[in-house]
């Protein structure tokens, strides 16, 4: 499995709060030395980078005004499962920045496209658009080191990230979707 290394918070705003488009400054050349478009149709690994340190240092400040693009570009409403998840972080406290770090591999997500011409809300202008899609957040981060670009798991966290996979997927609710009113008399 592969995976790819996000800053803080934006691991976290795919695994809880609808982030379906990751942004990258790359251009075509780059896309094809990581293997981008081979990857689309296959299910990666979403990883949260090293926690910033608090205070007034360059990664702070782009902590907390990635956490102020989130609320932006969200209309201020977060998703009930992304304040649900910052609720049980903050245990009862104030909700403070490092209530969305989340280092280790958070996600799992299918990459569903590449473009340039994405209409997501989490599209940035201007940059190389991958199209995630069915992420499934895991129950606990699976703790490794990340890399720059896409990178391989090793077997032991891939084995974790797998039974955290399907531990989520069978808790979720049966999606009942196609069924009308009728098949449920």
């Amino acid at each position: 499995m592969k995976a790819l290394t996000l800053k803080q918070p934006w691991a976290w705003a795919i695994a809880h709060a609808g982030k379906d488009i990751e942004n990258r400054d790359w251009d075509q050349r780059t896309a094809e030395l990581m293997g981008l478009h081979e990857l689309v149709g296959q299910v990666i690994a979403i990883h949260g980078g090293a926690a910033p340190v608090r205070g007034k240092n360059q990664g702070w400040r782009y902590l907390t005004s990635s956490i102020a693009d989130i609320h932006a570009r969200l209309g201020g409403e977060l998703p009930d499962a992304a304040a649900l998840n910052l609720a049980q972080r903050a245990g009862g406290e104030k909700l403070h920045a490092q209530h969305f770090i989340t280092p280790g591999i958070v996600a799992v997500a299918c990459i569903a496209g590449v473009t340039r011409a994405s209409r997501s809300v989490w599209a940035s202008e201007g940059a190389l658009h991958i199209q995630l899609s069915e992420t499934i957040a895991l129950p606990r981060p699976v703790q490794c080191r990340g890399a720059q670009g896409f990178w391989w798991v090793d077997e032991a966290t891939e084995a974790e990230v797998q039974r955290q996979y399907r531990s989520a997927i069978d808790a979720r609710p049966p999606q009942y979707g196609h069924l009308t009113s009728q098949d449920w008399l």
